[in-house]
């Protein structure tokens, strides 16, 4: 099971083929995907008009997890752990803990946002050329 973090769809939609590629074959592989709430909030708030209709199309494919009572508390635990050592923001916090509480690997390109080591912390790849 992966929980997809929100630099790896940014990379989506700013054409990092490899990002795209990704996504596409984890997809076919595990037929399902995941992605926290918290993503769903960062990639609304970076929208720019007219992007409306790509990024629901995009968010449609994942299983959107909620930040229940259950996130927050080990969200909470993490921030209480790790905010101060690594600067760990509550964004990042809750994110992890929604793998955590999944026990899905986390995917992303920003591992050393998360320092937790009872969660599988993974880079898909490194950034990419952009499509032409």
């Amino acid at each position: 099971m992966r929980l997809i973090d929100t630099d790896v769809l940014i990379d989506h939609f700013h054409g990092v083929e490899v990002a795209t590629d990704y996504i596409a074959n984890a997809l076919l592989a595990d037929g399902e995907l995941f992605i926290s709430s918290i993503s769903v909030t960062e990639i609304l708030a970076g929208m720019r008009r007219g992007e409306e209709a790509d990024t629901e199309a995009i968010l449609a494919l994942f299983t959107i997890y909620p930040a229940d009572e259950t996130v927050a508390r080990m969200a909470g635990a993490y921030l209480n752990q790790f905010a101060r050592s690594h600067r760990l923001d509550l964004g990042d916090g809750l994110i992890a803990a929604t793998a955590k509480v999944l026990g899905a690997e986390l995917i992303t390109r920003n591992a050393k946002h998360y320092p937790m080591t009872d969660i599988v912390v993974r880079a898909p790849y490194e950034r990419g050329r952009k499509r032409l």
